[in-house]
């Protein structure tokens, strides 16, 4: 792309290697790299640019040899990839170059020319990169005039309106002019210089008062400074929101923590003005609003907001949970929290409309998604002990008076936990999201909940919405059986109506088997259930993988030994009358009936367990072996079921080609006694 337009089309470029396994002098592991590479990009280094260094400084020939990927896609993954593709941007540059000779030279003309050759260049790449999705169609490329030189001036200036703002009150005018280089879209650094100098600037103005609204103030011009600084501050704390929605993760990070470091100001002033503690709840609502209903926001941005914050302080923790509980309520309504915003510090203009368009119809996905993220990633559980309260972003003071505050109190907390959690699950969830949740309900959740009976209609619904839900849902409805006595009527019925031809291909097979191990093990089950729960798992077993088999012959096996009642099952031989021995017909000889879903009616006590003998001449040598263990005497101890769980084909492939024969197989082979064998007409020709 870049030789379009000059005379020859070049054939010079380097060469890879056509190995593409990473030399063995290589030690660097893939995990290392990527982190190396995520590493130089936080940095500012360039795709082309951390190749360089890690060939150089590292011995790193080829990234994608050791990784089996390329630079720009482990960015990509990582949401670190730069929005503009490296060889536009630096076409870009080019142009930008260009330009400004033109306006120390407005007659060279070839220079005119070559801007123009550039520039389609430009636009052919551009066609490209949103061809293959690279780029958004909306992206255009505009000419914007700043060189290197004109946005280093531009910096600099923003340099010297923060000093003047921060040293002088009479300087405070230059907010102003850092707010619309802060806004401005034709140089990116100078922009992201002053976001950060007005940072500070704030951090600054709260930490002197100017930004509190005090009620007993006589100074009518004080006031309108403070009104005045107000309104500009809550128009910064809007492009900051406005930022977190932007599609590049480094730029969401540093506005959240923007965010936050205004919020922790904000609450310490009013410490100091009322010497009580206020945690300034409608910023942190603000934030929380901004990421959960944030459609472009990536892994970094919620794993940030999780680690960095919500696990680390305890009122951020506690009032996340509580203004997720208000966010998820449909009664909220954003413009109910902006109509106070004369009357606040502090308030995010809303986003949306209407409480429509907030996306209980489209955007809830997003909402959930983000909000269980976020809260799948909180590490901290609720402390039982007051003395464990130690970490808060907003200082509690040093004479707290009688009454202490909410977010000391565990019950509190533990109250927070409880109602975020229950006002998530009422809402839609994705299949994706509810398969996780129920993935971690049983350790994550219910341990921790006031009240872990009111999970019990959210797990009884997942259980009987049959397939993988179902299975994942037995977990939590056995800790609420086993720990808090819940009832489950026709509990038995609906587990045994789990048991079909998918479940041996399912990836949560393992977790069942356990499970269902678990549910039989009682000696008090009638015999009619134990008998019905085996001869399904041997008739499910004709047609499983190896693996599934593996587990089904011990599953079966622990069952008879456990419950000898049951022993007819293999006594009885199929296709004969028990009482009389006479043959039966055909269609007589099994009286069990796959289809009945009652275990009480699908008469399997009747019948017997021929699949186990069916078994006994599998074409796969060791479940042969396994299934024979029925034809002796049960005097063996019941199977570990666990060593059984995670048989796959390429166990089994990896236990058969390791194993070494006992004797060395017998092959017929003569050897050759001659060149060529009789009858070729090689040889036919060398006879002559």
């Amino acid at each position: 792309m870049g030789r379009m337009y000059t005379p020859g089309k070049g054939i010079s470029k380097s060469a890879i290697p056509y190995r593409r396994t990473p030399p063995s002098w290589v030690k660097a592991t893939p995990e290392d790299v990527c982190e190396q590479i995520c590493k130089l990009a936080r940095k500012g280094t360039s795709p082309s640019q951390i190749g360089i260094i890690l060939r150089d400084s590292q011995g790193v020939p080829l990234v994608s040899a050791i990784t089996g990927t390329k630079i720009v896609r482990i960015l990509r993954a990582n949401g670190l990839a730069p929005q503009v593709p490296e060889d536009l941007h630096f076409l870009i540059r080019k142009a930008v170059s260009i330009n400004k000779h033109l306006e120390r030279n407005r007659k060279d003309n070839d220079a005119k020319y070559r801007k123009s050759l550039v520039e389609a260049r430009i636009r052919r790449l551009v066609k490209y990169y949103k061809t293959s999705g690279q780029l958004p169609s909306s992206w255009e490329y505009k000419d914007t005039g700043f060189t290197y030189d004109e946005a280093q001036k531009l910096i600099e200036q923003v340099r010297q309106w923060e000093s003047s703002v921060i040293q002088n009150q009479q300087g405070l005018n230059n907010i102003v002019d850092i707010f619309n280089a802060a806004k401005g879209q034709g140089c990116a650094e100078a922009s992201f210089v002053a976001i950060n100098a007005l940072g500070r600037i704030y951090s600054a103005l709260w930490t002197k008062g100017l930004l509190n609204r005090t009620k007993d103030s006589n100074d009518s011009a004080q006031e309108k400074v403070g009104d005045w600084l107000r309104t500009n501050y809550n128009m910064y704390v809007d492009l900051l929101r406005g930022i977190l929605k932007c599609k590049e993760a480094p730029m969401q990070i540093g506005a959240l923590r923007l965010l936050i470091q205004m919020l922790e100001k904000e609450g310490h002033s009013a410490h100091r003005l009322a010497n009580v503690y206020s945690f300034p709840n409608s910023s942190l609502l603000a934030i929380v609003e901004s990421v959960l209903d944030n459609a472009n926001a990536s892994e970094h941005l919620l794993r940030t907001f999780a680690e960095s914050y919500i696990n680390s302080y305890d009122d951020i923790r506690y009032y996340f949970y509580r203004n997720v509980v208000k966010l998820a309520s449909p009664e909220y309504d954003p413009f109910k929290r902006n109509s106070g915003r004369k009357n606040s510090n502090i308030s995010g203009s809303d986003t949306r409309k209407n409480r429509e368009s907030r996306g209980f119809a489209d955007g809830m996905p997003v909402f959930v998604k983000n909000a269980f993220s976020i809260m799948n990633l909180v590490r901290v559980m609720p402390k039982t002990d007051i003395m464990d309260f130690t970490d808060f972003c907003v200082k509690l003071p040093d004479e707290i008076g009688e009454t202490e505050p909410s977010v000391q109190s565990p019950s509190a907390h533990k109250r927070a936990f409880s109602e975020a959690w229950l006002a998530l699950l009422r809402l839609p969830l994705t299949p994706d999201t509810y398969k996780q949740v129920l993935l971690v309900m049983h350790k994550r959740i219910i341990p921790h909940m006031t009240d872990p009976k009111a999970l019990m209609d959210f797990l009884s619904n997942a259980y009987d919405a049959g397939g993988p839900t179902s299975l994942l849902a037995l977990n939590g409805l056995f800790t609420l059986i086993t720990d808090y006595n819940l009832n489950y009527p026709q509990f038995y019925e609906k587990l045994y109506t789990l048991l079909d031809r998918n479940l041996f291909h399912v990836k949560y097979r393992a977790r069942f088997f356990r499970l269902l191990e678990i549910f039989l093990a009682s000696s008090h089950l009638p015999a009619y259930l134990i008998a019905a729960f085996a001869k399904r798992i041997s008739r499910l077993a004709l047609s499983a993988p190896p693996s599934g088999i593996v587990i089904a012959i011990p599953m079966v096996y622990n069952l008879l030994k456990a419950h000898p009642s049951c022993m007819a099952l293999i006594h009885r031989m199929p296709g004969y009358d028990s009482e009389t021995g006479e043959q039966k017909i055909a269609e007589e000889a099994d009286m069990f009936v796959p289809a009945e879903n009652d275990p009480a009616k699908c008469m399997a006590l009747q019948s017997s367990l021929w699949e186990m003998e069916t078994l006994q001449h599998h074409y796969y040598a060791n479940i042969a072996t396994l299934a024979n263990i029925f034809n002796e005497p049960f005097h063996k101890p019941s199977f570990v079921l666990e060593d059984f769980l995670d048989h796959t084909y390429a166990t089994f492939f990896e236990s058969d080609t390791a194993r070494k024969p006992r004797k060395a197989p017998a092959l017929a082979t003569q050897p050759p006694a001659s060149l060529f064998r009789p009858g070729d007409a090689m040889g036919d020709f060398m006879a002559y």
